[in-house]
């Protein structure tokens, strides 16, 4: 078996678990915090797989995920894509921060995911104007303390390298 190959079904079996999570209903009072559960997994795996996942990676994700919600073609699209060169030029650098640091600079990923959703919905008129909006940016930062020591411990499990 290909060394290289013999992570690959658990990377995705996250990634897929992360769209479902992405999509499934929930409680309207609740979904204004709906963490970005892709772009947790996402930056996770571009952190520590940066060789076999990546911006086309992220793009792919991102074109299924406006699929898959109906969204803009092409929104969610660039903002991974974009997330994903960020983290391919300093991963080095934010391996090494602090996972506390790791979270304050997910909550700017996404942040920055849902700066460019709302530019993209107020091109076609239908942007969201209430403050609340950005507050997936606070509970995927916080997230982000318990998904990467999770997954990274899943990661050693299954031997994923």
């Amino acid at each position: 078996m290909d060394s290289h190959a013999h992570g690959l079904w658990f990377v995705v079996v996250t990634i897929f678990l992360a769209l479902i999570l992405s999509i499934s209903p929930l409680d309207a009072e609740i979904a204004w915090a709906r963490p970005d559960c892709l772009l947790l997994i996402l930056v996770y795996w571009l952190l520590m797989l940066p060789e076999r996942v990546g911006v086309i990676i992220c793009w792919c994700c991102g074109i299924l995920l406006d699929i898959l919600q109906g969204a803009v073609l092409g929104q969610n699209a660039f903002a991974l894509a974009v997330v994903a060169y960020i983290i391919q030029v300093s991963y080095q650098r934010l391996r090494m921060f602090s996972i506390g640091k790791q979270a304050a600079f997910v909550f700017l990923l996404e942040l920055f995911h849902i700066l460019v959703d709302q530019w993209a919905q107020n091109i076609n008129g239908v942007a969201q104007t209430h403050w609340l909006v950005f507050l997936p940016a606070l509970t995927t930062g916080l997230l982000w303390l318990l998904v990467r020591p999770i997954v990274a411990w899943l990661q050693r499990l299954f031997l994923v390298y």
